[in-house]
């Protein structure tokens, strides 16, 4: 293998591993959006339910 071939690995898997780790906060940022919908429907089942 030739240091070119070499060079453009190193460059594929270094775009790669930036590319994967962009998806981390995006994930994170949907689980609490629905963690927080899931509290507040809950909150308001209960607040309906004591009228």
């Amino acid at each position: 293998m030739n240091a070119s071939a070499q060079h453009s690995d190193l460059t594929l898997l270094s775009s790669h591993a930036a590319h994967s780790s962009a998806t981390g906060p995006s994930f994170a940022a949907a689980l609490c959006g629905f963690l927080s919908t899931t509290v507040a429907t809950t909150m308001v089942m209960f607040l309906l339910s004591s009228l």
